[in-house]
Protein backbone atom coordinates (compact mmCIF):
# COMPACT_ATOMS: atom_id res chain seq x y z
CA UNK A 1 0.00 0.00 0.00
CA UNK A 2 2.81 2.36 0.96
CA UNK A 3 4.63 1.54 -2.30
CA UNK A 4 1.54 2.37 -4.35
CA UNK A 5 1.23 5.76 -2.62
CA UNK A 6 4.91 6.54 -3.25
CA UNK A 7 4.55 5.54 -6.91
CA UNK A 8 1.51 7.77 -7.31
CA UNK A 9 3.37 10.68 -5.70
CA UNK A 10 6.35 10.07 -8.02
CA UNK A 11 4.22 10.32 -11.15
CA UNK A 12 2.49 13.45 -9.84
CA UNK A 13 5.88 15.09 -9.36
CA UNK A 14 7.04 14.02 -12.83
CA UNK A 15 3.83 15.30 -14.40
CA UNK A 16 4.04 18.62 -12.54
CA UNK A 17 7.62 19.23 -13.67
CA UNK A 18 6.88 18.23 -17.28
CA UNK A 19 3.79 20.45 -17.48
CA UNK A 20 5.69 23.39 -15.97
CA UNK A 21 8.56 22.89 -18.41
CA UNK A 22 6.22 22.69 -21.40
CA UNK A 23 4.24 25.78 -20.32
CA UNK A 24 7.41 27.85 -19.81
CA UNK A 25 8.71 26.78 -23.22
CA UNK A 26 5.41 27.74 -24.85
CA UNK A 27 5.48 31.14 -23.17
CA UNK A 28 9.11 31.39 -24.25
CA UNK A 29 8.00 31.67 -27.86
CA UNK A 30 7.31 35.32 -27.00
CA UNK A 31 10.63 37.18 -27.33
CA UNK A 32 9.39 40.04 -25.16
CA UNK A 33 8.79 37.65 -22.27
CA UNK A 34 12.22 36.08 -22.76
CA UNK A 35 13.91 39.49 -22.64
CA UNK A 36 12.01 40.50 -19.49
CA UNK A 37 12.87 37.13 -17.92
CA UNK A 38 16.56 37.42 -18.83
CA UNK A 39 16.78 40.91 -17.31
CA UNK A 40 14.74 40.34 -14.15
CA UNK A 41 14.27 36.66 -13.24
CA UNK A 42 17.40 34.96 -14.55
CA UNK A 43 19.80 37.17 -12.50
CA UNK A 44 18.07 36.00 -9.30
CA UNK A 45 18.46 32.34 -10.29
CA UNK A 46 22.06 33.07 -11.22
CA UNK A 47 22.80 34.43 -7.75
CA UNK A 48 21.03 31.56 -5.95
CA UNK A 49 22.51 28.67 -7.94
CA UNK A 50 25.91 30.29 -8.45
CA UNK A 51 26.27 30.96 -4.71
CA UNK A 52 25.56 27.31 -3.93
CA UNK A 53 28.22 25.96 -6.32
CA UNK A 54 30.90 28.67 -6.41
CA UNK A 55 32.66 27.47 -3.23
CA UNK A 56 33.87 24.24 -4.85
CA UNK A 57 37.36 24.45 -6.45
CA UNK A 58 36.30 22.20 -9.31
CA UNK A 59 33.18 22.30 -11.47
CA UNK A 60 30.41 20.31 -9.82
CA UNK A 61 28.56 20.48 -13.13
CA UNK A 62 31.39 18.67 -14.86
CA UNK A 63 31.23 15.82 -12.33
CA UNK A 64 27.46 15.67 -12.80
CA UNK A 65 28.05 15.45 -16.56
CA UNK A 66 30.29 12.42 -16.09
CA UNK A 67 27.79 10.80 -13.73
CA UNK A 68 25.00 11.46 -16.23
CA UNK A 69 26.99 9.84 -19.03
CA UNK A 70 27.66 6.83 -16.80
CA UNK A 71 23.96 6.58 -15.90
CA UNK A 72 23.02 6.47 -19.58
CA UNK A 73 25.58 3.73 -20.27
CA UNK A 74 24.30 1.70 -17.30
CA UNK A 75 20.69 2.22 -18.43
CA UNK A 76 21.42 0.97 -21.95
CA UNK A 77 23.31 -2.03 -20.59
CA UNK A 78 20.43 -2.74 -18.21
CA UNK A 79 17.94 -2.80 -21.07
CA UNK A 80 20.13 -5.33 -22.89
CA UNK A 81 20.37 -7.54 -19.79
CA UNK A 82 16.64 -7.23 -19.23
CA UNK A 83 16.10 -9.46 -22.28
CA UNK A 84 17.78 -12.27 -20.41
CA UNK A 85 16.79 -11.47 -16.82
CA UNK A 86 13.23 -10.17 -17.14
CA UNK A 87 11.86 -13.24 -15.36
CA UNK A 88 13.88 -12.44 -12.23
CA UNK A 89 11.87 -10.48 -9.66
CA UNK A 90 14.95 -8.72 -8.27
CA UNK A 91 15.93 -7.50 -11.75
CA UNK A 92 12.45 -6.22 -12.55
CA UNK A 93 12.50 -4.28 -9.28
CA UNK A 94 15.95 -2.94 -10.09
CA UNK A 95 14.87 -1.87 -13.60
CA UNK A 96 11.75 -0.16 -12.27
CA UNK A 97 13.71 1.78 -9.64
CA UNK A 98 16.65 2.68 -11.87
CA UNK A 99 14.42 3.68 -14.81
CA UNK A 100 12.38 5.97 -12.57
CA UNK A 101 15.59 7.53 -11.24
CA UNK A 102 16.87 8.17 -14.76
CA UNK A 103 13.52 9.62 -15.83
CA UNK A 104 13.51 12.01 -12.87
CA UNK A 105 17.06 13.13 -13.68
CA UNK A 106 16.15 13.74 -17.34
CA UNK A 107 13.01 15.70 -16.42
CA UNK A 108 14.90 17.86 -13.92
CA UNK A 109 17.69 18.39 -16.46
CA UNK A 110 15.24 19.66 -19.10
CA UNK A 111 13.54 21.90 -16.55
CA UNK A 112 16.83 23.45 -15.43
CA UNK A 113 17.90 24.04 -19.03
CA UNK A 114 14.58 25.71 -19.74
CA UNK A 115 14.80 28.25 -16.91
CA UNK A 116 18.58 28.71 -16.96
CA UNK A 117 19.31 28.72 -20.70
CA UNK A 118 16.48 28.34 -23.20
CA UNK A 119 14.49 31.39 -22.07
CA UNK A 120 17.41 33.88 -21.75
CA UNK A 121 18.90 32.44 -24.97
CA UNK A 122 15.75 33.54 -26.83
CA UNK A 123 15.88 37.11 -25.48
CA UNK A 124 16.35 40.07 -27.81
CA UNK A 125 19.90 40.51 -29.08
CA UNK A 126 21.99 43.02 -27.16
CA UNK A 127 21.65 46.57 -28.53
CA UNK A 128 25.12 48.12 -28.53
CA UNK A 129 24.26 51.67 -29.64
CA UNK A 130 21.58 53.80 -31.27
CA UNK A 131 23.32 53.08 -34.58
CA UNK A 132 21.35 50.23 -36.12
CA UNK A 133 22.92 50.36 -39.57
CA UNK A 134 23.94 46.97 -40.95
CA UNK A 135 25.97 47.99 -44.03
CA UNK A 136 29.31 49.81 -43.79
CA UNK A 137 31.73 51.02 -46.42
CA UNK A 138 35.28 49.73 -46.77
CA UNK A 139 36.56 53.12 -45.60
CA UNK A 140 34.50 52.90 -42.42
CA UNK A 141 35.74 49.39 -41.67
CA UNK A 142 39.31 50.54 -42.40
CA UNK A 143 38.89 53.45 -39.99
CA UNK A 144 37.98 51.08 -37.14
CA UNK A 145 40.79 48.70 -38.13
CA UNK A 146 43.35 51.50 -38.05
CA UNK A 147 42.07 52.68 -34.68
CA UNK A 148 42.54 49.20 -33.25
CA UNK A 149 46.03 48.87 -34.76
CA UNK A 150 47.14 52.17 -33.23
CA UNK A 151 45.65 51.23 -29.86
CA UNK A 152 47.33 47.84 -29.96
CA UNK A 153 50.74 49.27 -30.77
CA UNK A 154 50.44 51.88 -28.02
CA UNK A 155 49.17 49.37 -25.45
CA UNK A 156 52.05 47.02 -26.22
CA UNK A 157 54.48 49.78 -25.25
CA UNK A 158 52.63 50.52 -22.00
CA UNK A 159 52.04 46.91 -20.89
CA UNK A 160 53.93 45.75 -17.76
CA UNK A 161 56.93 43.53 -18.50
CA UNK A 162 59.58 41.58 -16.64
CA UNK A 163 63.33 41.95 -17.00
CA UNK A 164 63.32 39.75 -20.12
CA UNK A 165 60.67 41.90 -21.78
CA UNK A 166 57.83 39.42 -21.42
CA UNK A 167 54.35 40.51 -20.35
CA UNK A 168 53.43 40.46 -16.67
CA UNK A 169 49.78 39.51 -16.16
CA UNK A 170 48.96 41.79 -13.25
CA UNK A 171 45.32 40.95 -12.56
CA UNK A 172 43.03 38.54 -10.74
CA UNK A 173 39.73 36.99 -11.78
CA UNK A 174 38.07 39.20 -9.19
CA UNK A 175 39.36 42.22 -11.13
CA UNK A 176 37.50 40.95 -14.21
CA UNK A 177 34.31 40.33 -12.24
CA UNK A 178 34.46 43.74 -10.54
CA UNK A 179 35.05 45.43 -13.88
CA UNK A 180 32.08 43.70 -15.50
CA UNK A 181 29.83 44.46 -12.54
CA UNK A 182 30.81 48.13 -12.78
CA UNK A 183 29.21 48.23 -16.24
CA UNK A 184 25.82 46.94 -15.08
CA UNK A 185 24.26 50.38 -15.60
CA UNK A 186 24.94 49.88 -19.31
CA UNK A 187 24.33 46.12 -19.43
CA UNK A 188 21.73 45.21 -16.83
CA UNK A 189 22.41 41.50 -16.44
CA UNK A 190 26.00 42.10 -15.34
CA UNK A 191 24.92 43.14 -11.83
CA UNK A 192 25.22 41.27 -8.53
CA UNK A 193 27.08 38.06 -7.75
CA UNK A 194 29.86 36.54 -9.87
CA UNK A 195 30.87 32.89 -9.36
CA UNK A 196 34.48 31.74 -9.34
CA UNK A 197 35.88 30.67 -12.71
CA UNK A 198 36.99 27.04 -12.55
CA UNK A 199 39.62 25.17 -14.57
CA UNK A 200 38.01 22.49 -16.72
CA UNK A 201 39.03 18.97 -15.76
CA UNK A 202 38.48 18.04 -19.41
CA UNK A 203 40.76 20.78 -20.73
CA UNK A 204 42.56 18.35 -23.02
CA UNK A 205 39.28 17.47 -24.76
CA UNK A 206 38.35 21.16 -24.96
CA UNK A 207 41.76 21.83 -26.50
CA UNK A 208 41.24 19.16 -29.16
CA UNK A 209 37.76 20.56 -29.87
CA UNK A 210 39.06 24.17 -30.08
CA UNK A 211 36.89 25.27 -27.15
CA UNK A 212 38.22 27.90 -24.76
CA UNK A 213 35.61 27.58 -22.04
CA UNK A 214 32.23 26.19 -21.10
CA UNK A 215 29.34 27.08 -18.77
CA UNK A 216 27.51 24.32 -16.91
CA UNK A 217 23.96 25.57 -17.18
CA UNK A 218 22.43 23.48 -14.41
CA UNK A 219 25.02 24.55 -11.80
CA UNK A 220 25.81 28.05 -13.14
CA UNK A 221 29.55 27.33 -13.24
CA UNK A 222 31.83 28.97 -15.82
CA UNK A 223 34.97 26.99 -16.66
CA UNK A 224 38.05 27.66 -18.78
CA UNK A 225 40.48 25.56 -20.79
CA UNK A 226 43.80 25.67 -18.92
CA UNK A 227 45.74 25.33 -22.19
CA UNK A 228 44.62 28.69 -23.60
CA UNK A 229 47.39 31.27 -23.72
CA UNK A 230 47.70 33.93 -21.02
CA UNK A 231 47.19 36.86 -23.38
CA UNK A 232 43.83 35.40 -24.42
CA UNK A 233 42.71 34.47 -20.88
CA UNK A 234 41.18 37.87 -19.93
CA UNK A 235 38.94 37.80 -23.00
CA UNK A 236 38.09 34.13 -22.48
CA UNK A 237 37.14 34.54 -18.83
CA UNK A 238 35.15 37.70 -19.45
CA UNK A 239 33.39 35.96 -22.36
CA UNK A 240 32.38 32.98 -20.22
CA UNK A 241 31.24 35.24 -17.40
CA UNK A 242 29.07 37.14 -19.90
CA UNK A 243 27.39 33.85 -20.78
CA UNK A 244 27.02 33.05 -17.10
CA UNK A 245 25.24 36.37 -16.54
CA UNK A 246 22.67 35.60 -19.23
CA UNK A 247 24.20 36.93 -22.45
CA UNK A 248 24.20 33.53 -24.14
CA UNK A 249 24.60 34.55 -27.79
CA UNK A 250 28.22 34.35 -28.91
CA UNK A 251 28.32 37.78 -30.52
CA UNK A 252 26.94 39.32 -27.31
CA UNK A 253 29.58 37.67 -25.13
CA UNK A 254 32.36 38.56 -27.60
CA UNK A 255 31.25 42.18 -27.73
CA UNK A 256 30.83 42.62 -23.98
CA UNK A 257 34.14 40.98 -23.10
CA UNK A 258 36.02 42.97 -25.75
CA UNK A 259 34.55 46.42 -25.16
CA UNK A 260 34.44 46.25 -21.36
CA UNK A 261 38.07 45.12 -21.13
CA UNK A 262 39.18 47.65 -23.76
CA UNK A 263 37.60 50.49 -21.77
CA UNK A 264 39.21 49.48 -18.48
CA UNK A 265 42.27 50.96 -16.80
CA UNK A 266 44.17 47.67 -16.86
CA UNK A 267 46.71 47.55 -19.68
CA UNK A 268 46.67 43.74 -19.97
CA UNK A 269 42.87 43.80 -20.25
CA UNK A 270 43.12 46.40 -23.00
CA UNK A 271 45.80 44.43 -24.83
CA UNK A 272 43.77 41.20 -24.77
CA UNK A 273 40.63 43.02 -25.92
CA UNK A 274 42.26 44.94 -28.77
CA UNK A 275 43.82 41.75 -30.13
CA UNK A 276 40.42 40.07 -30.13
CA UNK A 277 38.63 42.96 -31.83
CA UNK A 278 41.41 43.46 -34.36
CA UNK A 279 41.21 39.80 -35.46
CA UNK A 280 37.56 40.22 -36.46
CA UNK A 281 37.73 43.69 -37.97
CA UNK A 282 40.93 43.04 -39.92
CA UNK A 283 39.50 39.78 -41.28
CA UNK A 284 36.32 41.57 -42.36
CA UNK A 285 38.26 44.40 -44.01
CA UNK A 286 40.77 42.24 -45.90
CA UNK A 287 38.05 39.84 -47.04
CA UNK A 288 35.81 42.65 -48.32
CA UNK A 289 38.76 44.45 -49.91
CA UNK A 290 39.81 41.31 -51.76
CA UNK A 291 36.26 40.74 -53.05
CA UNK A 292 35.95 44.35 -54.18
CA UNK A 293 39.24 44.17 -56.09
CA UNK A 294 38.16 40.99 -57.86
CA UNK A 295 34.80 42.53 -58.73
CA UNK A 296 36.62 45.57 -60.11
CA UNK A 297 38.53 43.33 -62.53
CA UNK A 298 41.65 42.43 -60.59
CA UNK A 299 42.75 38.86 -61.24
CA UNK A 300 42.01 36.57 -58.26
CA UNK A 301 44.82 35.06 -56.24
CA UNK A 302 48.28 36.57 -56.11
CA UNK A 303 47.52 39.71 -58.23
CA UNK A 304 44.59 40.66 -55.97
CA UNK A 305 46.66 40.02 -52.84
CA UNK A 306 49.51 42.15 -54.17
CA UNK A 307 47.05 44.95 -54.86
CA UNK A 308 45.79 44.64 -51.30
CA UNK A 309 49.34 45.07 -49.97
CA UNK A 310 49.75 48.27 -51.96
CA UNK A 311 46.50 49.67 -50.57
CA UNK A 312 47.36 48.69 -46.98
CA UNK A 313 50.86 50.16 -47.33
CA UNK A 314 49.40 53.56 -46.40
CA UNK A 315 47.67 52.17 -43.29
CA UNK A 316 49.22 51.50 -39.85
CA UNK A 317 50.36 47.94 -39.25
CA UNK A 318 50.86 45.93 -36.10
CA UNK A 319 54.28 46.46 -34.56
CA UNK A 320 56.82 43.62 -34.26
CA UNK A 321 56.34 43.84 -30.48
CA UNK A 322 52.67 42.88 -30.78
CA UNK A 323 53.49 39.90 -32.98
CA UNK A 324 56.24 38.87 -30.56
CA UNK A 325 53.90 39.02 -27.55
CA UNK A 326 51.25 36.94 -29.30
CA UNK A 327 53.81 34.38 -30.47
CA UNK A 328 55.41 34.06 -27.04
CA UNK A 329 52.03 33.64 -25.29
CA UNK A 330 51.09 30.85 -27.70
CA UNK A 331 54.51 29.25 -27.37
CA UNK A 332 54.13 29.13 -23.58
CA UNK A 333 50.62 27.71 -23.87
CA UNK A 334 51.84 24.98 -26.23
CA UNK A 335 54.69 24.20 -23.85
CA UNK A 336 52.23 23.89 -20.95
CA UNK A 337 50.09 21.55 -23.03
CA UNK A 338 53.02 19.33 -24.04
CA UNK A 339 54.21 19.09 -20.43
CA UNK A 340 50.83 18.06 -19.03
CA UNK A 341 48.83 16.22 -21.69
CA UNK A 342 48.45 12.45 -21.55
CA UNK A 343 50.00 11.30 -24.83
CA UNK A 344 48.14 7.98 -24.86
CA UNK A 345 44.83 9.72 -24.37
CA UNK A 346 45.81 12.26 -27.02
CA UNK A 347 46.51 9.48 -29.53
CA UNK A 348 43.18 7.81 -28.74
CA UNK A 349 40.81 10.77 -28.60
CA UNK A 350 42.28 13.79 -30.38
CA UNK A 351 41.08 12.77 -33.84
CA UNK A 352 37.53 11.83 -32.88
CA UNK A 353 37.24 14.90 -30.64
CA UNK A 354 38.18 17.12 -33.57
CA UNK A 355 35.58 15.46 -35.81
CA UNK A 356 32.87 15.88 -33.19
CA UNK A 357 33.90 19.51 -32.77
CA UNK A 358 33.65 20.18 -36.50
CA UNK A 359 30.06 18.95 -36.50
CA UNK A 360 29.32 20.88 -33.33
CA UNK A 361 30.71 24.16 -34.67
CA UNK A 362 28.74 23.62 -37.88
CA UNK A 363 25.51 23.05 -35.96
CA UNK A 364 26.17 26.08 -33.77
CA UNK A 365 26.60 28.24 -36.86
CA UNK A 366 23.29 27.03 -38.25
CA UNK A 367 21.47 27.68 -34.97
CA UNK A 368 23.00 31.08 -34.19
CA UNK A 369 23.19 32.46 -37.73
CA UNK A 370 24.35 36.08 -37.54
CA UNK A 371 24.69 35.79 -33.76
CA UNK A 372 27.74 33.53 -33.85
CA UNK A 373 31.25 34.74 -32.91
CA UNK A 374 31.84 36.70 -36.11
CA UNK A 375 28.66 38.65 -35.41
CA UNK A 376 30.78 40.84 -33.18
CA UNK A 377 32.06 42.57 -36.32
CA UNK A 378 28.76 44.31 -36.98
CA UNK A 379 28.37 45.17 -33.29
CA UNK A 380 31.83 46.78 -33.21
CA UNK A 381 31.07 48.82 -36.32
CA UNK A 382 27.77 49.95 -34.82
CA UNK A 383 29.59 50.85 -31.60
CA UNK A 384 32.61 52.65 -33.03
CA UNK A 385 31.43 54.23 -36.29
CA UNK A 386 29.76 57.57 -35.72
CA UNK A 387 26.57 58.31 -37.60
Amino acid sequence: MCGAIELKRYWKIILAIVITTVVINIIGINKGFCTWYADNVYPILNVIVGSLTSWCPFAIGEIIMYIGALMIIVLLASFVLFVFLFRKNFYRRYMATYSKTCLMVIVLFLFSYTINWFIPFRASVLKVSDNTRTIYSLDEVLEVRNMLVNNLNQTALLAPRDEEGHLVYDYTEKDIADLMRSRSDDYKRLRWFYPNMKPALCSDFLHWMRIGGYNYIYTMEPTFNIYCDELYMPILKSHELSHNKGYYLENEAEFLSSVILAESDNTIFKYSAYIEMYSYINEAYTSDLYDSLVEAGCEPGRPAKEAMKEILADSPMLSPLVYADIAYAREQANKRYEENVDKEKEASFQGVSGEIADKGWEMQGEVLGENTYSGITLMLLQYYVEE
